[in-house]
């Protein structure tokens, strides 16, 4: 079985495994696993950022970006499809009781539209706005980075805060050719995932500034996420982070072939984004293709109109042949 679900089903390498198996460790939440130390060091400088908080997962990384830069009952601005807003139970509502206002369409806002919401500003009865969020990547999209300048730029002249789910942000800023402290710049805080991509068994990082941070590490033992010997698996993190960015690149250059092998097939259009390749089906018949395909030994996630492949770490050049294969029967037969 070729599993494309998700670039989140890699296990750890040999390598990797001898490096968390070595790592050294001490009480973190104390403040002494130096391992933690140096992966929190290591992410900050790598983002351009003062400091960095390794978090147990995306989620609790986000949430805490939420938490650092909200005040109970104020707006948080997203896209209707951002991680944040349908993928994480609610939790924005629930743990920050914050009101998320949503727009729709491209994964940025557009100008005309942040000046209409930020009109009547301080009013007694509307919720006052806090926190800009943006997503990059965005279902394998890359946000164009003068769109986050304009976007960040906005919310600091209105005194607004702006955070970046930057889960895959090492696949932006390998598709863009830039360091990833340029995708991250002008934003208060971002969150960065180790097991996306990267192949680390466990965790993700907030960035920010030393009292952001300082605050998010509140937050994280808040949350009962004090970890204490947990240079473990943030050896796991750091092997990744140092010696899996780069190829990232292959990942993408393999999601390419797979779209471009898929291409044409009856009844679907094939897109390749970054680490991605996205089918697009009949209104409905998305889950019936995803199932015909794990019949044919393929794992897609499909629902809607769209099916999801993601190329990650275990994914070879033959898997890829194989996948375009086994589509093409499944197809074949549909």
């Amino acid at each position: 079985m070729i599993d494309l679900r998700s670039d989140t089903l890699t296990r750890p390498t040999e390598e990797m495994r001898r490096a968390m198996a070595g790592a050294e460790v001490g009480d973190d939440v104390w403040g002494e696993d130096p391992t933690v130390r140096a992966l929190e060091e290591e992410t900050a400088a790598l983002l351009g950022r003062e400091a960095a908080l390794y978090v147990p997962s995306g989620h609790m990384a986000n949430q805490l970006g939420l938490y650092v830069s909200t005040r109970s009952g104020e707006e948080v601005w997203a896209h209707e499809h951002h991680h944040l807003i349908g993928d994480e139970q609610g939790a924005a509502v629930v743990l920050s009781r914050v009101l998320p206002r949503l727009y729709s369409g491209d994964p940025f806002p557009p100008q005309e539209l942040l000046e209409k919401w930020i009109t009547g500003l301080g009013d007694v009865h509307r919720a006052d706005p806090a926190l800009l969020w943006l997503e990059n990547t965005f279902t394998g999209r890359v946000v164009p980075l003068e769109e986050q300048r304009r976007v960040t730029n906005f919310a600091h002249e209105h005194g607004l805060l702006a955070h970046l789910d930057g889960a895959r942000l090492w696949n932006a800023a390998i598709e863009l050719g830039v360091d990833p402290a340029r995708v991250a710049e002008g934003f208060d805080t971002v969150s960065v995932c180790f097991s996306k991509g990267l192949g680390a068994p466990v965790g993700s990082a907030l960035v920010g500034d030393v009292d952001t941070i300082r605050r998010a590490r509140r937050g994280r033992k808040l949350l009962g996420a004090g970890m204490r010997q947990a240079g473990i698996i943030a050896a796991g993190a750091l092997h990744a982070l140092r010696h899996h960015r780069e190829r990232l690149a292959e990942d993408h250059a393999r999601a390419a072939v797979l779209a471009e092998r898929l291409s044409g097939l009856p009844g679907l259009e094939a897109v390749a984004r970054t680490n991605m390749v996205l089918l697009t089906t009949a209104e409905g018949e998305a889950a019936r293709y995803a199932e015909a395909f794990a019949e044919e030994g393929v794992r897609a996630l499909g629902g809607g109109d769209r099916i999801r492949m993601v190329l990650s770490l275990e994914v070879t050049d033959s898997d890829v042949e194989k996948a375009a294969e086994a589509i093409t029967r499944a197809v074949s037969r549909l």
